[in-house]
């Protein structure tokens, strides 16, 4: 007997869009050592997933960026690599999901810190994210 699939959960989108005027370039968690993010800028986490956020508007990069850290977590990843562009094909010429994206990093639970990507994964255009894990 065929019984309907399972509902997918529902993932609350509790992260806020009102971002300072600029935000780090770096971001670490309270408690970590900075040891952790020199080891996530030298690549001592490899990147495990990765998710493109161009051509998104703020309400779909959010969610997008959601459901992807829900299921990195679920996946139990502790590096992924987000990549939200530099701005260069804005209508305003300003890096906006840059700005939102870490912004949106820097509230959510399961990241301890991210920084920029080296140059050949995006650099200033990409973050790596280093997450929390059950571990």
């Amino acid at each position: 007997m065929l019984r309907p699939a399972d509902p997918l959960p529902t993932i609350p989108d509790t992260l806020s869009d009102f971002a300072a005027e600029s935000t780090p370039d770096e971001y670490l968690s309270n408690g970590l050592s900075r040891m952790a993010l020199r080891k996530l800028r030298r690549g001592g986490w490899p990147v495990q997933d990765s998710l493109d956020l161009h051509g998104n508007n703020s309400d779909a990069a959010r969610k997008l960026l959601q459901e992807f850290l829900h299921e990195a977590m679920q996946r139990e990843l502790r590096c992924v690599l987000v990549i939200h562009g530099k701005g260069l094909n804005s209508k305003s010429g300003e890096a906006v999901l840059r700005k939102l994206t870490r912004h949106w990093l820097t509230q959510h639970p399961l990241v301890l810190g991210y920084c920029d990507a080296p140059p050949g994964e995006g650099g200033s255009g990409a973050v790596l994210v280093l997450l929390k894990t059950g571990s």
